[in-house]
């Protein structure tokens, strides 16, 4: 009678390949979920580049009058919009009205998309800052409400990034603002 004490060199193989596989496994569904979490994590930085950009023209944009919208007329689109603000330009009484009640202007403000994929403000004095980056696509429209006698300024805004990984994420974002009368 024989005595076996160990493996035949197949049943090692055979153990090993399905070892293999199983380790392969795994990686593959830790790469998904690290690819998965990265997307989710670029996604949420481009909805907060939006949210950012979209804060900082609404408080400026709600102020402005629709006649002070300098870009483009009504029904129609623009990649800049060029406005103006109230604003007391004389500094001595300290309030936005002149002597004869009329509201005081400030010089031209202007959004914009640059080369760099960057949304841009030019102030009256012409100095720019960058609000944000990776901004693909920004679209000013300007459109009045059938239901009410509202003036209505669209802006859309794409943003995209791409992953460390090579993954390109999209969002994009919608903002409606109500201009002053």
């Amino acid at each position: 009678m024989r005595d076996n004490k160990g493996f035949t060199i197949i049943e090692v193989l055979v153990s090993a390949v399905i070892i293999s596989v199983l380790i392969m496994a795994a990686f593959a569904v830790l790469d998904l979920g690290r690819s998965s979490w990265f997307a989710g994590d670029i996604r949420s930085e481009l909805r907060k580049e939006m949210i950012r950009a979209f804060m900082a023209m609404e408080r400026e944009l709600r102020e402005t009058r629709p006649s002070q919208l300098q870009s483009f007329p009504y029904g129609t689109s623009s990649t800049e919009v060029t406005f103006k603000i109230p604003q007391d330009s004389n500094d001595a009484d300290t309030t936005i009205l002149d002597p004869f009640g009329y509201v005081e202007w400030s010089g031209n403000i202007r959004y914009w998309l640059n080369g760099s994929n960057e949304i841009i403000r030019t102030d009256p004095s012409g100095a720019t800052r960058v609000l944000v980056r990776g901004i693909t696509s920004l679209q000013f429209s300007r459109n009045r409400n059938p239901v009410l006698p509202q003036d209505l300024l669209i802006i859309n805004i794409t943003a995209q990034k791409a992953s460390a990984i090579g993954k390109v994420a999209s969002e994009t974002g919608q903002l409606i603002i109500k201009m002053r009368n």
